[in-house]
């Protein structure tokens, strides 16, 4: 099937109308499929692109990874990756790795993805990096939350759904289950179980991120955490909006982080509308819910952090709905309208920072209520 569809694709390109649909059906693959600049592949809705198991590649990339490419829109189909079968390496060079995402684009600009289902990757399910004007929309993610058959727990393996870094980026209308973060951003770096990826890490501007919806799989296993945005060596990412997050996590509604000690900054940051708490509470990861709070800052620096219309109901556990750590500084910081509803617990529900670098500080419109929920 994978010579059958690439065939299709490379005729599409040669004679010009750039432009390859995918009819219904099943097509298992062994290689990922290739799209070269612009082009459009659409697989119909009753598409179901499966990655064969152990062939540890991605289901599709753009062709070039290395000089990149522009103007490609993938929309369509259900895509399968075989998660825990396949085996990720690291190399030196992005084009030596076999990173295992789902869909990979490098180095593109102009780029759109969207209008499909992703089950089971063994890292993000679409992966976007150094990439430009770039628009993810309307995508389900099922990962599996299981890494063998002993049902070992995938949550925090790099299981994410939408990854990357980028100018001029809307990611929107995004909704599922996924073992770690249901959407991120990276200035660069990204690791995988604590090693640096061979992604260069730099400055990017302008990124919305709205309309998130993480959810549970088989009743009980929620997304690992909604929205996170992580910086890297001084790199600073700026015009952040995030809006209308909801649905409760295992560790985290909302996370800002510069990882491995490397303090990078955020610059006009934006959060409103998010609904949710920390509910995880499986044995052998007991630790998970209150390892962050709802809404986490850590080892990072702001200029301006607006946060808007929080809701959060917590049945559980007493860790604070906004917590800076000691190593965060905010030079503006302002949070108002928030709703927050516990069955009667003693600690910081609403704010913790007791050793964080805060600035000028609004505070505003805050209810915080016990109630027999």
């Amino acid at each position: 099937m994978t010579k059958m569809l690439q065939n299709g694709i490379d005729k599409a390109a040669k004679n010009g109308t750039n432009r390859y649909e995918i009819p219904a059906g099943h097509y298992l693959i062994s290689a990922p499929l290739l799209i070269p600049s612009n082009f459009t592949l659409v697989a119909d809705q009753k598409a179901y692109i499966e990655l064969k198991k152990s062939c540890n590649q991605y289901l599709l990339r753009n062709r070039d990874i290395v000089n990149g490419n522009e103007n490609i829109k993938v929309l369509g189909g259900k895509w399968n990756g075989n998660a825990f079968t396949q085996t990720r390496t690291i190399r030196d060079k992005v084009e030596n790795s076999d990173f295992c995402f789902g869909m990979f684009f490098y180095k593109v600009k102009n780029l759109e993805v969207g209008s499909m289902q992703i089950d089971s990757t063994r890292s993000w399910g679409i992966a976007y990096m150094e990439c430009d004007d770039v628009h993810v929309h309307d995508v389900r993610f099922q990962q599996n939350p299981f890494r063998d058959s002993k049902h070992t727990s995938a949550l925090t393996h790099n299981g994410d759904g939408v990854t990357g870094g980028g100018n001029n980026v809307l990611i929107e209308n995004i909704s599922g289950f996924t073992n770690d973060d249901l959407i991120a951003f990276a200035s660069g770096g990204a690791s995988f179980q604590g090693k640096m990826s061979p992604f260069p890490a730099r400055d990017y501007s302008n990124v919305t991120v709205r309309n998130i919806f993480p959810e549970m799989i088989y009743d009980s296993i929620p997304s690992l955490k909604g929205v996170a945005f992580y910086t890297f060596e001084n790199t600073r990412v700026s015009n952040v909006v995030i809006e209308n997050v909801k649905g409760n996590t295992a560790m985290a509604s909302v996370l800002f982080y510069s990882l491995f000690d490397k303090k990078g900054s955020f610059s006009n940051v934006k959060i409103s509308n998010v609904e949710g708490t920390n509910v995880y509470s499986r044995a052998s990861q007991r630790n998970l819910p209150q390892t962050y709070a709802v809404l986490a800052f850590k080892n990072s620096d702001f200029d301006k952090l607006t946060i808007s219309n929080v809701k959060r109901i917590e049945k559980r556990y007493s860790n604070s709905t906004f917590g800076f750590d000691k190593e965060t500084s905010v030079q503006n910081l302002e949070i108002r309208d928030v709703k927050i509803t516990h069955t009667g617990f003693r600690g910081e529900m609403f704010l913790s920072a007791s050793q964080a670098g805060l600035g000028n500080i609004s505070i505003s419109g805050i209810e915080v209520e016990r109630s027999d929920l």
